[in-house]
């Protein structure tokens, strides 16, 4: 399902869950195999984009899809080639033959390895190998998650790209019949065979390492991320704060041309064909990830953010617990992000914006961006609503629960605002005080308190 964070003309992704502990444990990822997410209608002002090129009609370069199958990794190879006029368009497989069953996992893996080089790299940083290809009316789209690899697992998971609500996922092990899975830990290689098609893939970590760029007081960095987008960036993590944000990492290519936005009065830089927002810090030089396409959210393309492509093996609980304290009353995560209640979820890390139009967008930037020179300049602007939340504990009222039927305050007051997320809306929130008023609480500062707040 998709929660809102009642930001007008925005919506956050999400699997499980409603009301607001729901909407909050919602905002993960599944991990058995595809991200998948619930049908919404398109932006009418957005329809004539694609999961595949951006646009409907005739292919990029002339090239048609219909009959091959698209793979992220020859995307990838190109971007990471440059210049950004060589990454419009991934080359083609080889076409399904014959056609895969939609309603057989095992199927559908036997066609994309059959049609997978051999080697095979796996760019995108969470260990997914994306493929696209036509089956008569559907469009399918997918991935091979190879993050278990080394506990002799992989997943499998793809929807009809055009019905995302038509998904299908499962679960590969080695030994079962017909199926090796080897993971090698010296070369960073799987070898999976399935019904006796083989196949390598090299598991690609090359923008893991630490920045060049020299960190700020309180800052730690996570990770190195490598988007399926072809963007490489870095996780950050800033102490002061309680907040994470992605870099830009230049010492990759950049995978499209950018174009400047119309402020004067910050500076903001688009990604021409994904859509991407950067923010550029003047003190540091840092381009700074503020936003992504509300539509490619929507439609889970290879451009809807890095929010799925954190490594799985990183040491994330206690920055975790600090940045989003509502994981606590969700029940725990382990190391890794993993919530211990909901098997196969993982806590998102999304410190950016969903947008919906781009001029808007900057407007909103040229309020909440300052010139500071720490990262105060533009954590507002990567603030996530889900950070809001305070455990139960944290609320001075004993015992009581988000998912309880304890009676509401009558007036707005502190101890109770500080639960409810930013910019909430009445039915994602607890049982409200007989005063609250929606449209005055849009209005509310993040983290309000009743001296900042209507009464």
């Amino acid at each position: 399902m998709r929660v809102s964070d009642g930001r007008p003309g925005s919506l956050r992704r999400g699997v499980r869950g409603s009301g607001v502990l729901g909407g909050l444990i919602g905002s993960v990822l599944g991990t058995a195999g595809l991200t998948l997410f619930g049908c919404s209608p398109l932006n009418p002002g957005n329809s004539t984009r694609n999961p595949l090129n951006g646009m409907t009609g005739a292919p990029v370069d002339g090239q048609s899809p219909i009959g091959g199958m698209t793979f992220n990794e020859s995307f990838m190879a190109r971007v990471l080639a440059g210049p950004p006029g060589l990454t419009r368009e991934a080359p083609l497989g080889t076409p399904p033959h014959p056609p895969p069953d939609f309603e057989a996992p095992r199927s559908i893996l036997r066609a994309v390895l059959a049609a997978a080089p051999n080697p095979a790299t796996v760019y995108p940083s969470e260990r997914y190998y994306y493929y696209v290809f036509p089956l008569g009316p559907r469009q399918v789209s997918g991935n091979i998650r190879f993050a278990e690899a080394g506990r002799g697992r992989i997943s499998v998971g793809y929807f009809d790209a055009r019905f995302t609500g038509d998904s299908r996922t499962a679960e590969f092990v080695d030994g079962q019949d017909g199926v090796r899975v080897r993971f090698d830990p010296a070369t960073f290689s799987v070898d999976l065979a399935v019904d006796g098609i083989e196949r390598r893939f090299r598991l690609d970590r090359s923008a893991l390492r630490p920045p060049s760029f020299p960190l700020l007081e309180g800052e730690r960095h996570v990770s190195g991320v490598l988007d399926e987008s072809g963007y490489a960036l870095h996780l950050l993590y800033w102490k002061p704060g309680r907040c994470f944000y992605y870099v830009l990492n230049e010492d990759f290519p950049r995978p499209e041309a950018w174009s400047r936005g119309l402020s004067t009065r910050v500076e903001v830089w688009w990604g021409d064909r994904s859509g991407f927002c950067f923010l550029r810090h003047p003190s540091t030089g840092r381009y700074i990830l503020v936003g992504v396409h509300q539509h490619e959210v929507r439609m889970n393309t290879w451009f809807d953010g890095p929010f799925d492509q954190v490594p799985p093996d990183l040491p994330l609980r206690p920055m975790l617990e600090h940045v989003y304290p509502y994981i606590l009353d969700a029940g725990g995560v382990d190391e890794h992000g993993n919530f211990l209640r909901t098997p196969g979820s993982r806590v998102a890390i999304s410190p950016y914006q969903e947008y919906v139009s781009g001029p808007a967008f900057e407007a909103w930037l040229e309020q909440v961006v300052t010139d500071a020179p720490t990262p105060e300049a533009w954590v507002r602007a990567t603030h996530e609503w889900k950070s809001d939340w305070r455990p139960s504990q944290e609320r001075g009222a004993a015992g009581a629960s988000p998912l309880g039927n304890d009676e509401a305050p009558r007036l707005h007051e502190r101890r109770w605002s500080v639960t409810w997320p930013l910019h909430h809306w009445t039915p994602d929130s607890r049982q409200w005080g007989t005063d609250h008023d929606q449209p005055t609480s849009l209005s509310w500062p993040p983290r309000h308190a009743v001296e900042t707040s209507r009464r």
